[in-house]
């Protein structure tokens, strides 16, 4: 017992002392800040930028983890006083109420099938052209397993791989709830900010059902928040392109939030991108090489999410471009419920084009995902919503302008939901664009202009974090008492499993001391 404690108490130091490691990273991106909980954010992309180039070069060792932990430390105090820093006590409170979601013993479905073994790659090998005729699983590999890479520390290895995906949370979290308590945030912008906050803590509390999609998912919302409260900033604005590109390194379904996107053009029209610094267009610069540079290495695609972008295997002999072709046929029916009509009441239909034809699919989807994911969101929106509606007085407000970019915004929101649900409509890859949507359905109903109460927000904040407690406490009771490989064993950690490839059979070149593999 006593190990366990000092085993919890070592993973709650480490946890915060690397929230603060990617702070000061951070740092180095935002000469000035508008939000606290954005640092950890830019210290993400930092980060991410960092371990792709060690990838290329040097490759990841626990020792150079061990240095870039330590360099992002010296970087927070060194410059902390340039930043208006958020007190000590409030980030360690977050924290500490947060934490539960940290301890898991059960990974995400999709973790051992193949975020660990990109994770495994990543800190094993430096670059192999082609990685992805060892397992097509590589092909979708999230960039954001070069953060995870670099937590692999000496002693640890692979115990804290999670807290980048933590740390992602738990600043979405930070950060509106700064907006919520800052003395400048407008009405509107505060019932949609206590709107994320409490889905947040209700909904999304378990991390082993994150994977890759939630998180992104997370950061669009922040993204959301800048290009429609804070569009008046040029610096916001061009930090939600940052975000938007960082989204899509992540996972590059988030590219469905694109006409959301484009609200930015009709506030500020194209001339605005001349007002982008030369170091932030370096910046962007750097993260569509990666973009583009990953997944060609990978894929021989220069972006593997659209076919045509692929060279033929005549061309680039690692090209996966068939194979890209037939597996985006395949995610499409199977996100529509193809799979899932073995135990539908509707007649099986087996061929994928006529399942995919005329949306025959509908019934299907309605049947097995919209009543299991999307009907119960719904639910805890509509139901939240009304909760901080009459638990707060409005204000008398009313601009005809705002009613009509309202109105802008919903129908670019409901665009986006209609490309989601025509290509992958599964909660984990929409849910955000569901979240803005309903937002402005009820707002171009509803009277959003809240009156702030402090002591009312601080009751729904506790709300919250019992919520999330519980459920969390509940699922790690229950993960003691599994019988299967999830049994926890390894409190406070998840339980590791050992990757073992055998690569002798595949053809492995070398040029420019870069392995190619055949």
């Amino acid at each position: 017992m006593i190990e366990e404690v000092f085993k919890l108490v070592f993973f709650f130091i480490i946890s915060i002392t690397y929230f603060y490691s990617v702070t000061g990273y951070g740092i180095l991106l935002s000469k000035k800040n508008l939000n606290f909980f954005e640092l950890q954010i830019d210290g993400t992309i930092i980060l991410l930028l960092i371990g792709y180039f060690l990838y290329l070069s040097l490759g990841i060792n626990s020792l150079i983890n061990s240095i870039i932990f330590s360099l992002g430390l010296t970087f927070f105090f060194i410059y902390k006083k340039k930043i208006n820093t958020t007190k000590f006590k409030y980030i360690f409170l977050l924290l500490f109420l947060t934490f539960s979601v940290l301890i898991i013993s059960k990974t995400h479905e999709d973790f051992h099938l193949y975020h660990y073994f990109s994770i495994y790659e990543i800190f094993n090998n430096k670059l192999r052209i082609g990685i992805s005729n060892l397992n097509n699983y590589y092909i979708h590999a999230s960039l954001l397993s070069f953060n995870q890479a670099l937590t692999i520390l000496p002693f640890i290895n692979f115990k804290i791989i999670h807290l980048p995906i933590f740390i992602i949370y738990l600043s979405t979290i930070g950060y509106f709830a700064s907006v919520i308590f800052s003395v400048k945030t407008k009405n509107e912008e505060l019932f949609f900010a206590l709107l994320c906050m409490c889905i947040l803590l209700i909904k999304f509390n378990r991390l082993s059902e994150f994977g890759y999609d939630y998180i992104s998912q997370f950061l669009l919302l922040i993204i959301f928040h800048k290009i429609y409260f804070l569009n008046d900033y040029k610096d916001e604005i061009i930090k939600s392109i940052l975000y938007f590109i960082l989204c899509i390194l992540i996972k590059p379904i988030s590219l469905l939030f694109t006409p959301i996107l484009f609200y930015i053009l009709y506030k500020k029209g194209f001339f605005f991108f001349k007002e982008i610094s030369v170091s932030k267009y370096f910046l962007i610069l750097s993260l569509l090489i990666t973009i583009c540079s990953s997944s060609f290495f990978k894929t021989g695609c220069i972006f593997y999410p659209i076919n045509s972008s692929c060279f033929t295997n005549d061309k680039i002999f690692w090209s996966q471009k068939t194979l890209l072709k037939q597996y985006s046929e395949i995610v499409s029916v199977w996100a529509k419920g193809y799979n899932s009509q073995n135990t539908s009441k509707y007649e099986k239909i087996d061929d994928r084009k006529l399942f995919n034809k005329n949306f025959n699919w509908v019934k299907f989807w309605i049947e097995n995902h919209f009543f299991y994911k999307i009907f119960e969101f719904l639910l805890i929106i509509i139901i939240l919503f009304f909760l901080i509606y009459f638990y707060f007085s409005r204000l008398k407000i009313f601009n005809s302008e705002e009613k009509k970019e309202k109105k802008i915004l919903l129908l670019l929101s409901l665009l986006s939901i209609l490309f989601w649900f025509n290509t992958v409509p599964q909660f984990r890859f929409g849910f955000s664009l569901i979240i803005i949507f309903i937002f402005f359905v009820f707002n171009l109903i509803l009277n959003t202009n809240i009156k702030f109460d402090k002591k009312k927000i601080i009751h729904l904040f506790i709300l919250g974090v019992t919520i999330l407690n519980i459920k969390n406490f509940n699922r790690i009771n229950n993960e003691f008492s599994r019988n299967d490989f999830y049994k926890f064993t390894n409190f406070p950690f998840y339980n590791e499993k050992s990757v073992n490839y055998d690569y002798s059979k595949y053809k492995i070149d070398n040029f420019f001391h870069i392995k190619i593999l055949k």
